[in-house]
């Protein structure tokens, strides 16, 4: 740090904030990466690895992008399970100005992209949540670019196999989990040799199928998941007094999941995101498992054919909107066992048999 330019120190400041991101840091025209992140930037993105104070003892690797053209740079690491620190200037450069001040404004994740170039219309993009008390675990799900936001938890001495059997039904691309249960989320993930970099879910110790999307495993403080800190942010964030009318009262371990799995989106966007405005309780009674070897048999997503149309999914998918399709698919992935919505949905299809009011739904869509 001594031997550092005032700039390079900066950068190694926020970098010190911001462990386990690649940190695009402004520098004029371009985001610059230096150290192990050009490192890691320079292989992925495959561009040019320069180096600075090149006649030095120890240069400093660094590579960069033009700041037009980053978000497709940022693209193609997201996708890749990484995750992202945006580090701007905030103020400008002016006369006697040597170093102008710079801050991350927001973190890009594999499980809170909201950008375009980031989503595919028709497929949803969760972040998730984890923790337990005792034999009891909750874990939370958040679709950040629509709000939808669930959480359950389980109690017994089969409940880690459970709630494993939820994370893979909702196939997050990243996984929250208090460092208390880093033994467990061991032995359920295989993990990537590089931090940051995706790691493949399976419950049983081996590499699993490409069914799913990679997911990245973000470990927090134990205190992020504390049920007291976590009710407070949820009634704030949901303008409510109690959290009952969620079905969450006295569900504890889900609410600590759940108020994990919102301040991760809300710190990391920079923003309260509040389109969030409710969560739903749910109970893993209330679907049918699919696990990944029936929906590779029964064709419904992929098909063993070189035609992906020839799927249940493919056949029945006549959605005009990618949230449409999105919904279609996590019903088809998680069939409903409720009584109450089974019969919604059925008024519902009898209803839109009407082809000119379909028609006309469908126009507007």
């Amino acid at each position: 740090m001594e031997n550092t330019t005032p700039m390079l120190r900066q950068y190694l400041e926020i970098k010190k904030r911001y462990p386990g991101t690649i940190l695009f840091f402004r520098l004029g025209d371009f985001y610059e990466m230096f150290n192990e992140d050009a490192l890691v930037g320079s292989r992925e993105l495959e561009i040019t690895l320069t180096a600075r104070q090149k006649d030095s003892p120890n240069p400093i690797p660094m590579c960069g992008v033009p700041h037009h053209a980053a978000s497709n740079y940022i693209a193609r690491l997201v996708r890749k399970g990484y995750r992202v620190a945006i580090c701007d200037q905030t103020e400008l450069p002016g006369k006697g100005v040597k170093l102008v001040k710079r801050e991350v404004v927001r973190v890009i994740t594999p499980g809170t992209a909201v950008d375009p170039q980031l989503l595919e219309a028709k497929e949803s993009v969760y972040l998730a949540s984890v923790c337990a008390s005792g034999e009891t675990f909750g874990a939370a799900f958040l679709e950040t670019s629509s709000g939808r936001f669930s959480a359950t938890e389980i109690s017994g001495p089969d409940a880690w196999q459970k709630i494993c059997h939820e994370i893979e039904a909702h196939a997050p691309r990243e996984l929250l989990y208090p460092q208390s249960l880093e033994k467990l989320i061991g032995q359920a993930f295989v993990a990537s040799a590089t931090l940051g970099s995706p790691s493949l879910f399976n419950d049983r110790g081996a590499p699993r199928s490409s069914d799913f999307p990679l997911i990245t495993l973000t470990p927090l403080a134990d205190s992020n998941f504390d049920e007291k800190d976590s009710t407070r942010l949820l009634k704030q964030q949901m303008g409510v007094s109690e959290l009952s009318g969620f079905g969450l009262k006295g569900k504890n371990v889900a609410s600590g999941a759940a108020g994990a799995c919102l301040g991760y989106a809300r710190e990391t966007q920079r923003a309260t995101a509040g389109h969030i405005s409710e969560i739903n309780y749910f109970e893993s009674s209330d679907f049918m498992i699919l696990d990944a070897v029936t929906l590779k048999n029964l064709e419904i997503f992929e098909s063993r054919g070189e035609k992906s149309k020839n799927t249940l999914f493919g056949v029945i998918d006549e959605t005009v909107t990618g949230m449409g399709s999105r919904l279609l698919k996590e019903w088809i992935l998680r069939p409903s066992l409720k009584r109450s919505e089974i019969q919604t949905r059925l008024s519902a299809v009898t209803e839109l048999s009407d082809t000119i009011l379909r028609e006309k739904l469908r126009f507007l869509m």
